[in-house]
């Protein structure tokens, strides 16, 4: 951690010196301030500021020489090229002549901007914009991408192509590998999408083509060249699923795993944390863990699932999940009974085993499983012991929890003892649990919970940090029982119980480390009246022998539910409007990034707070810059080995006088949410969002919009709606208020709201339906407005759902 350290020092002197930096500073007289310079920028070429592409890149040639100074100065000229197209490649020919230029090579706008200094005093920034049309369609993407041997995968973005200039409308993406190394397997998998997928294996050129289609016009393609070089790339972890038959030994060979260097490979198997369905099935000892050959003997039918990673002596590989599925034998000619027993326990706010406080819920639940895998089910559950006076009865708990019954309230204290016959069908065992219901004094059942490394990787030598959350449900003393259940191979290293200071309890544990490799911590907890946690929890670091250092890519701004734009910017960011922006981190070795965003300069009195002030902001909410301005956010990065260099992202918030185009605001019970344009929400399968949580989905929904014309007159277009999946009519959602062709005056607002169809039953296995509205303004096509929602049946969630009957929806 030898840089993290000086992090959190520079953060802590970066506090320091801002809050001495607010002292006094002297002021100067305006009319004593001498006359600036005036920067003058004209075109020698092309003849106008918009010109087309249609044949080819096009040069741009700018003179400065008409720029002048009062004193008749010798000047010195400083350009800028302040905007171009996404992905262009267009630079200046010169920042410091009186000449210069560039070559506009994508549709789009070019923002020049010139700065002179005669010696005495800077002119003001002359800005000239340049637009360049294409008749074409075009296919943008970036040219080139180099990676180590041993990527498996690289993404490709076609997302930025256009088009042709003045035209709205999707286009159709084409990507074609037309050329890879001799031995190479590799292969493009949405193909036929803007973002397209290459799946790499060995070293050498990859060539690609994009080709993006409108209406029938093709573009001309755009080439793509990925170079994949050797490099310390992590080795590969392979392992094939497997089936065999109950009573048979399942063997797992992971020995066509490989390093891309040739480095010879330590092998870890372990179960997952959920490793066999269904539950209460036990699980078999591992033979072979740190072996690239693994057995055990299962002894039920079921899935049993199991990790595996490799390390080459420096990298770790990903984890690679095999599942085994072990099948009954049909040629069995007994039939085992079920296995297992019933269990009585507290539930909220007491977890105990066997008692539970009066007044409180109690359960009682088959745990066991049928070594045939055959489906169980309760053939009878009587309450045969209660309490003198108790009224109790058993009750079904749900269908979450089939083998089980409850008592809702344990009325009288004393002994309720429950007896359960459980059947597969042809065998049944009939088994019984007591609880005793207790005033005080009950013992819920301590958790282990989380156990996690608090740096993933370390150099070796220096230790590796494991913290529990674990919790008592009594507040009573904890045992932590630490063990260390791996480390490499040849390794000596030990775990020890540390305190951790927020608690004067010893649960941390540390590991020096002394070889490279993967080290696991785990835990289980014990309370001072001997009760021990159900289940354990661990984690594992690595240590290695280098560091590479994380880097700050960029900052792009995060559109709704995580989705990037990298590379592109809103059409204006004003003040009040809810805005999030994020830092895209990469890091070498794939260890975990810590980042921190510090606002280091802001206009007088701005902000970005998600608490604005009622007189800059009011009636908002939601991360706002709250005034005009320049804003700097410096962001720091680290993984908790060595820090990436500082990274400033500069914010231009423009004031509300010169707002452009539209504005657009969710308007809720809350306040109104100021939202950038242009606008997109697109969430993944999932329950509703800025909707009640209240309401069930068999009733239509809506979110209130509105929009207002700042400068002009603007038209809705292309309005679309539809049902994503399966464009059923009677799950269609509209629009109410908004439709094709409809006119925002000036100065005028238009209120609107998407409404959610009532969804009356489930009609899909994964229990969701899917909704889309959008549109375009007319006169800036740009200016679009995308939201999509999803409504699903989820653990429970809108659990009055029933199945859809045939024909029901069309």
């Amino acid at each position: 951690m030898k840089s993290s350290m000086g992090l959190l020092v520079s953060l802590y002197l970066s506090f320091l010196l801002a809050a001495c930096s607010g002292g006094s500073g002297g002021g100067s007289d305006a009319d004593s301030a001498p006359e600036k310079p005036t920067a003058s920028i004209s075109l020698l070429a092309p003849v106008d500021n918009t010109f087309s592409l249609k044949d080819g890149d096009v040069t741009v040639n700018l003179n400065g020489t008409d720029s002048s100074s009062p004193r008749n100065a010798t000047l010195r000229y400083r350009w800028e090229l302040i905007e171009r197209p996404a992905l262009s490649e267009a630079t200046l020919s010169s920042a410091d002549d009186a000449h210069t230029g560039f070559t506009a090579d994508l549709p789009g706008d070019y923002v020049v901007s010139l700065i002179v200094d005669d010696g005495t005093a800077s002119s003001v920034a002359s800005r000239l914009t340049l637009t360049a049309t294409s008749p074409f369609p075009v296919a943008i993407t970036e040219p080139g991408h180099s990676v180590a041997l041993g990527t498996d995968s690289l993404g490709l973005d076609g997302s930025f192509s256009t088009p042709p200039t003045g035209e709205s409308g999707d286009l159709a993406y084409l990507w074609v590998l037309i050329e890879k190394p001799a031995e190479s397997a590799a292969y493009l998998s949405n193909s036929d999408r803007s973002r397209a997928t290459l799946h790499l294996d060995v070293k050498g050129e990859y060539k690609l083509q994009l080709v993006v289609t409108f209406n029938g016009i093709t573009s001309a393609p755009a080439e793509v060249l990925v170079t994949v070089s050797s490099g310390d790339a992590p080795p590969v972890a392979i392992a094939e699923d497997a089936s065999v038959i109950l009573g048979e030994q399942v063997v797992l060979n992971a020995g066509e795993s490989y390093d891309p260097e040739g480095k010879p490979l330590q092998y870890r198997w372990r179960w997952t944390s959920s490793p066999v369905d269904p539950d209460g099935v036990p699980l078999p000892d591992l033979t072979g863990t740190t072996s690239s050959t693994l057995t055990f003997t299962p002894i039920a039918a079921g899935t049993y699932n199991l990790n595996l990673f490799v390390f080459d002596g420096a990298r770790k590989s990903a984890q690679r999940e095999v599942t085994v599925v072990v099948e009954r034998d049909p040629e069995a000619e007994d039939n085992k009974a079920p296995i297992g027993a019933l269990e009585a326990t507290g539930y909220f706010p007491s977890y105990s085993i066997g008692e539970q406080e009066v007044g409180e819920r109690a359960e009682f639940n088959f745990v066991g499983y049928d070594p045939e895998g055959e489906a169980l089910q309760i053939i009878e559950a009587v309450l045969v012991e209660k309490p003198s006076g108790s009224t109790a009865e058993l009750q079904d708990i749900g269908s979450w929890k089939p083998m089980g019954k409850k008592i809702q309230v344990l009325d009288v204290a004393g002994t309720y003892r429950v007896q359960m016959t459980i059947s597969d069908g042809v065998n049944a065992i009939t088994t019984e649990a007591t609880l005793q219901a207790k005033v005080g004094n009950v013992n819920g059942h301590p958790h282990t919970r989380g156990v996690e490394a608090q740096s993933k990787s370390v150099l070796v030598g220096d230790a590796l940090i494991f913290d529990a959350s674990s919790s008592d449900p009594n507040d009573d003393p904890m045992d932590f029982h630490w063990e260390l259940v791996d480390r490499p191979d040849g390794s000596k290293a030990v775990i020890e119980a540390v305190i951790e200071p927020e608690s004067q309890e010893y649960r941390r544990a540390k590991v020096v480390t002394d070889l490279p490799g993967s080290y696991t911590a785990r835990l289980i907890v014990s309370d001072n009246r001997g009760l021990y946690a159900r289940t354990y929890s661990q984690d594992d670091g690595l240590a290695k022998v280098s560091n590479a250092v994380p880097e700050i890519r960029s900052v792009v701004w995060a559109r709704n539910w995580g989705r990037l734009s990298p590379g592109e910017d809103y059409f204006q960011i004003l003040p009040c409007m809810s805005l999030l922006h994020r830092p895209v981190v990469v890091d070498p070795d794939g260890d975990e990034v810590f980042t921190h965003e510090e606002l280091v300069s802001a206009p007088d009195g701005g902000e970005f707070t998600s608490d604005p002030n009622s007189e800059d902001c009011e009636d908002a909410y939601g991360l706002v810059f709250t005034k005009p301005g320049t804003y700097t956010f410096r962001y720091y990065a680290t993984d908790l080995i060595d820090d990436a260099p500082e990274y400033d992202f500069v914010v231009q918030v423009e004031p509300l006088s010169q707002a452009r185009g539209v504005r657009l605001r969710s308007i809720s019970s809350r306040g109104s949410l100021w939202r950038p344009m242009p606008y997109e929400n697109i969430p993944p399968y999932a329950t509703p969002s800025g909707l009640r949580w209240d309401l069930s989905a068999t009733e239509e929904q809506s979110i209130q919009w509105s929009m207002t014309a700042v400068d002009a007159d603007y038209t809705i277009e292309n309005v679309q709606i539809r049902h994503i999946n399966g464009g059923l009519t009677s799950l269609t959602p509209w629009f109410e208020g908004l439709a094709e062709g409809q006119v925002i005056k000036k100065g005028a607002s238009l209120t609107f709201r998407t409404w959610l169809p009532a969804v009356p039953c489930i009609r899909t296995d994964d229990k969701a339906e899917g909704f889309h509205f959008s549109f375009n303004i007319k006169e800036l096509p740009e200016l679009s407005f995308l939201y999509e929602n999803w409504v699903g049946a989820d653990d429970g969630t809108f659990g009055d759902w029933r199945q859809c009957e045939a024909g029901e929806l069309d």
